[in-house]
Formats: structure tokens, sequence, C-alpha cells
């Protein structure tokens, strides 16, 4: 059962309105392979997700109503999970509670849980990890999984685990990555912040409404703002980092073959470069100021909106523009 569906069967239990009836506790376990898939729904509720080096799945917690179940089923070399309302379990409204589970789940199982409008929380994973909320946070940490991907529509969303990769993504919160991604980080926010603080390669992050904020990376990234600004922090580093409506912060050294955007139309950029950068930095400026800092430096300047400063053999290709801001080219 998809996200879509589990809307609309949510809506089916907050249309059946009744008198609310008694919470019930569950405990089910199913034996299982140390590997495949498990797969948790909840429409009600929320989900706690526990990694263990048992061949089981245990299913334990608190359903809505009386008249709920939890049906605990195999699949193929898997296993489904899914808490299945019957009547005024609470939600939307009917003045309970929705369920809440804790699932233990073999940790080097793949792993997918979808909720509606609470929250989901996973520990400990080895395997692939997909957690989607509709209107609640989600929280991936610890574990060494291989593909993490987290998405909640109007809620936060926070990753802090040793990854392949990691896709991170919010409608209308915050978004943070953190522990160690080996490959690449995709992180986005239509209205939060961005914060990227794993030690990981590629990048991939972008705000419509928020700051984007990157730390310890070592790779190239692709980076964008609407009306935030972006700050970057890191080694080898190459890309391109646009904003509308904010400023630039890039800070370390480059690759040595970098191929480097900074483009901003109403803030300030500034790039700090390291002690042994090489680099030919090309600056424009419409309405503010250039100004170098980089002892050693060479710099030629055309009038005072271009400029073009050579540091070190001038390996690394660099282009800095900004309309209504200053540029700044220092020493890190």
């Amino acid at each position: 059962m998809r996200v879509k569906t589990m809307i609309a069967a949510a809506a089916l239990v907050a249309a059946g309105a009744g008198p609310a009836r008694a919470q019930q506790q569950v405990n089910v376990t199913r034996n299982t392979g140390p590997t495949g898939a498990v797969e948790i729904q909840n429409p009600t509720g929320e989900v706690r997700v526990v990694a263990w080096d048992r061949n089981q799945v245990q299913v334990t917690g608190t359903l809505g109503s009386d008249r709920d179940r939890v049906d605990v089923e195999d699949e193929g070399d898997g296993v489904v999970v899914r808490v299945v309302p019957r009547g005024g379990n609470g939600y939307g409204g009917h003045g309970g509670r929705g369920s809440s589970i804790e699932v233990r789940v073999p940790a080097r199982k793949d792993l997918e849980v979808n909720v509606v409008a609470a929250g989901v929380t996973v520990t400990g994973m080895a395997g692939n990890v997909e957690a989607h909320s509709v209107s609640g946070p989600v929280r991936v940490t610890g574990g060494r999984s291989r593909h993490i991907t987290a998405v909640s529509r109007s809620g936060p969303v926070d990753v802090d685990a040793t990854a392949e990769r990691v896709e991170a993504n919010s409608m209308s919160g915050p978004v943070t990555v953190g522990g160690t991604v080996r490959d690449r980080v995709e992180a986005n926010s239509v209205s939060g912040t961005v914060r990227i603080t794993a030690a990981t390669g590629e990048v991939e992050a972008g705000s419509v409404s928020g700051d984007v904020e990157i730390a310890s990376m070592r790779g190239r990234a692709e980076v964008h703002s609407v009306s935030g600004g972006i700050r970057v922090t890191g080694r080898g580093l190459s890309g391109t980092f646009q904003t509308v409506a904010g400023g630039i912060v890039l800070s370390g050294d480059l690759a040595r073959d970098a191929d480097l955007e900074l483009t901003t139309h109403s803030g300030d950029v500034t790039l700090q470069l390291a002690a042994n950068a090489s680099a030919s930095v090309e600056m424009t400026t419409f309405s503010g100021g250039i100004s170098v800092d980089y002892p050693g430096a060479r710099v030629q300047r055309e009038n005072r909106r271009n400029a073009t400063a050579r540091v070190g053999a001038g390996d690394a290709s660099v282009t800095v523009s900004t309309f209504s801001g200053d540029v700044k080219l220092t020493r890190r």
C-alpha cells in the first residue's frame, strides 16, 4: 500500500466517527530469514523500527482501539506488517489516540515504512531503508545502510548514519544529514533549512525558502536556493552554487581541475581558499565592490566591476558573480 492509498484509508477512518474504544496492547513475533525485505504500514500512528540480530520480526506497542488489529504476513522472503484500523481508533478527532508500534527487524533486511499523520524512527539498519511520512517527522540513525531514503511532506527529516547514498527531502520542514555518506547526498526542502554535516563525496542540495549549509564534504556539489544563503566548507571542492536572494560563503581547498561557479543576484560572495590554492578566479559585480586579500595573488582589474585573480599556478577555474553585492577573495 503506498502513501496515497494510506491517505484515503485514514480519511475513511476519520469519516466513520463513533464512540472511542479502549486501546489494546500488541505483541506479535514472526520468524524470518536474515535478508529479504520488511514493509511496515501504519495509517493512524507512529512507527519505531529497531534493528537486532535475531531472525525474527517482533511487533509491540499500543493500538488505538480494541477494534484495530496488526497483520504480520510472509511475502516471499520478506515480511509485511500492517496496522488495520477498524472503526473509531482516535484518528481525525475520535477522542482517542492512534496506534503506536515498535518493530524489531533483522539488521540486514531491506526496510520500507509508510505512515500518514505521525512520525517514523529507524535505528541501526544495515540494508536499504525507505521511510515516508505525510505529515510527521522522519529520523534514520545508526547502522551501516547502503541506500537511505527519508521523506516527509510536512515535517522535519533527519538522517545520521553511515551509508553509501542518502536521499532526504521535505516539503515544509528542515532537512539534516549527518554521519558518513561515502558516495552521494541528495537533500532538498521547499520551505526549510538544509544542513549537511556528513563526511561525504558528491552533494546535490537545495531549498526554495531556506539556507543551505554543507560541511566536511569532499567532491562536487550542485547547490541552489531561491531566498536563502549558501555556506560550504570542505576539501577538493568543485561544482555550482547559485542563489537568488542570499549570500554565498565557500571555504576550503579546490580540486586541482575544479570548475567552480558561484552566482547570486542580491547577496555578497566570499571565497576563502586554502593557503596552497591554485586557481584562476574571475569576479564580477554590478553594484558592489571587489576585494582580494590573498597573499601572493596576482590581480588584473578591468574596472571596478570586473577583476581576475590568479592564485598559485591557476589550475582550477572559478567564476564568481553577483548583481548587487560584494565579492571577496581571502585566504582561509
